[in-house]
């Protein structure tokens, strides 16, 4: 029974990510419409704060980086699992690398009263930039004049995740060893290509009328509904 779900469930990640990776498509023909509309001003923002990000790392952030990389990375599983899950936890757990012994390989950790592997938290820092949608909240809040400011913001955290997935997103992890490696993966990714679609619809329209994150789920979800309907019209 527990291969034949692994199975259905598997199929459906394959599906989504086929779904997510179309949809991310089509939100790089939505960027480059900016450029040509000359409403690319929050993308071009973030570009720059995404190279500020390795300037200042290379500088500020060398001897910390890591483990500030493996904060974020426990971050990620306390706050989806605490959070969002409503998880009770017990103990935030994070060392550098360079503190390791030889028979210790473990960087970090978050106990809690889960009973078993959930996939959100478990693999919650491979796929959610969390730092980074706090930034586009944000922006809701914040008036258009100040948009190139946060955008940079977006853009330096985003770079920063980047690091953080670059880091992680290995075969050998114990958690995407727990939760199957080909599922982590499918699962992964499908929740990538998402999450980097609305963080960058939310940076386009310009300073003059900037799209905000829930236009942004909007325009998403009601495009993949359209093209889930062109595709079932498409077999019939």
């Amino acid at each position: 029974m527990q291969k034949l779900w692994r199975f259905i469930t598997s199929l459906v990640f394959i599906l989504t990510l086929a779904l997510t990776a179309f949809e991310f498509y089509r939100c790089i023909l939505y960027i480059i419409g900016s450029i040509k509309n000359d409403t690319y001003q929050g993308y071009l923002w973030l570009g720059i704060g995404m190279i500020a990000f390795l300037i200042i790392a290379a500088i500020l952030f060398r001897k910390n980086l890591d483990i500030m990389q493996t904060m974020t990375h426990e971050g990620a599983h306390m706050l989806v699992g605490g959070l969002f899950l409503r998880k009770k936890i017990y103990e935030f757990n994070a060392k550098s690398s360079d503190t390791l012994t030889q028979n210790d390989t473990t960087l970090g950790f978050v106990s809690s009263d889960a009973k078993s592997a959930n996939l959100f938290s478990t693999l919650a820092p491979y796929m959610l930039p969390y730092l980074t949608f706090a930034m586009v909240l944000f922006r809701l809040m914040i008036r258009n004049e100040c948009l190139p400011i946060i955008d940079f913001i977006i853009g330096f955290t985003l770079m920063f995740h980047f690091t953080c997935w670059k880091k992680d997103t290995r075969r050998d992890q114990s958690d995407i060893q727990r939760c199957g490696v080909f599922r982590s993966y499918l699962f992964i990714y499908t929740f990538v290509f998402f999450n980097l679609a609305i963080i960058l619809y939310s940076l386009g329209g310009g300073s003059s009328d900037p799209v905000n994150i829930i236009h942004a789920n909007v325009e998403w979800f009601s495009q993949a509904w359209k093209d889930i309907l062109w595709a079932i019209s498409s077999v019939k």
